[in-house]
């Protein structure tokens, strides 16, 4: 009686704080849901084409929405590495991909380090432009780059394809992003030793800036990986096309071999996804770090 006259808003207060508990409670339930039901939303579509990868034609046409073949097959994607010749189609992707990573690399990081650490006139309006080219769009520079390649006649040949690729605006933003982070003693250091601007860059500004390379590389590898439209208006030969443009073009005049098709996105999804894994902690490393100074 007498703790009830000492505080008789006491019952009230508990009441509250077990309310907000249960709320707060209700509210993490709520969006834990909603989280995983975003996520299995961007899951699905990729179980239901490897799950479609490893159907036939007739199980695929009769229960063309479940995700457990009955039985399932390999012959998809035999069909897909022979009659859809994804063996050519990823053999080419391969070397596309890996040329402009190689050479988009060094390019951007030269280009990176000078907009960071050389003064010379006029550096911040050409940093502005260079900026400036990300606000286009590619369907933008896509007939003038076309016609260029055409009066240089590079059409439907290795350079063609990849020679637009050899260079980036968002590459050379994120490097120089983190070479401005790298403490100048470290080049001063070097100097001293009697290395120059390029021996300063190989030898201590590449191998300390790594994770955002790797970043960079992550993203190259990808956008060159999936490019479409740009091989497929300036390569006009099959046994040049990229697996995005030979699946595609995986038809014939009546019908498409839809398990086949699927197996060959499986095909061509499975680096992407391998790449990821790998490479995650330096992607949210690089990013991270990268955009620590402006």
């Amino acid at each position: 009686m007498a703790r009830t006259l000492s505080d008789p808003g006491g019952g009230a207060r508990e009441q509250n704080r077990l309310l907000l508990i249960a709320t707060k409670r209700s509210f993490t339930i709520i969006v834990y849901a909603l989280l995983i039901a975003l996520a299995f939303s961007m899951i699905f579509p990729y179980l239901w084409m490897l799950a479609n990868s490893f159907k036939s034609r007739t199980d695929f046409f009769t229960n063309p929405y479940s995700v457990i073949p009955m039985p399932p097959t390999l012959s998809t994607y035999y069909d897909a590495l022979t009659i859809g010749r994804m063996g050519v189609y990823l053999g080419n992707s391969i070397l596309y991909a890996a040329a402009v990573l190689i050479v988009q690399l060094l390019i951007d990081s030269l280009a990176a380090y000078s907009f960071a650490r050389v003064d010379f006139p006029g550096r911040e309006t050409l940093f502005l432009a260079v900026l400036a080219t990300l606000m286009l769009p590619g369907s933008v520079t896509l007939i003038p780059t076309f016609l260029i390649a055409h009066g240089l006649g590079l059409t439907n040949t290795f350079t063609g394809v990849v020679l637009p690729g050899f260079a980036g605006a968002f590459g050379i933003f994120l490097l120089r992003q983190f070479f401005l982070n790298i403490p100048r003693e470290l080049e001063d250091a070097a100097r001293i030793d009697g290395s120059g601007f390029f021996g300063t860059y190989w030898r201590i500004m590449l191998p300390l800036a790594k994770p955002a390379m790797v970043t960079l590389g992550v993203f190259i590898f990808l956008n060159e990986w999936s490019s479409f439209v740009w091989p497929l208006i300036i390569l006009s030969d099959w046994k040049k096309y990229p697996v995005t443009v030979g699946i595609a073009l995986f038809r014939d005049v009546n019908q498409i071999n839809w398990p086949a098709v699927f197996a060959g996105s499986t095909i061509v999804s499975f680096p992407i996804v391998i790449l990821f894994v790998l490479a995650q902690e330096y992607i949210i490393g690089g990013i991270s770090l990268s955009g620590l100074k402006g």
